[in-house]
């Protein structure tokens, strides 16, 4: 069972994300924080294996929260796949160098993301590639 952390002001991009790993059949305990403050805490706390976050937030913003997770020594080795309607590789680019593991943009089908964040779970690394339908990455090397 995968404990997965859904950090995103939206209630129902926690059951999307659930959905998208349901259909890669992986088992999840999913929990959820409306914003990057709180998000941040729970991510140190808790002994994630995954975190999701979003960028627009109220309190604490994604890119802060994702700073200051990276720079805490109990949620930096935690994976996080940042979620975003924000769509400019540079960006993309900036957010990999700031630690995400991978960053999918916004419309996504739950396939895709789920094949995504199974990838992420296995230990798969991704490099921005706004060439790729979907989500926005490739894995490394290929």
């Amino acid at each position: 069972m995968k404990k997965i952390l859904v950090i995103d002001d939206e209630p129902f991009v926690a059951r999307l994300i659930g959905a998208a790993l349901d259909t890669v059949g992986i088992e999840h305990d999913l929990e959820y924080s409306s914003d990057g403050a709180q998000g941040k805490i729970m991510a140190a706390q808790a002994g994630f294996d995954l975190v999701t976050l979003d960028l627009q937030m109220p309190l604490m913003g994604g890119v802060e929260a994702l700073k200051e997770m990276k720079q805490n020594p109990k949620s930096a080795g935690v994976p996080v796949v940042v979620v975003t309607a924000q769509q400019d590789p540079a960006f993309h680019q900036q957010l990999m160098d700031l630690g995400a593991a991978a960053v999918v943009t916004k419309p996504f089908d739950p396939a895709d993301l789920g094949d995504v964040l199974s990838r992420i779970l296995a230990g798969e690394e991704f490099v921005p590639d706004v060439g790729m339908p979907g989500s926005g990455l490739r894995p490394m090397g290929g």
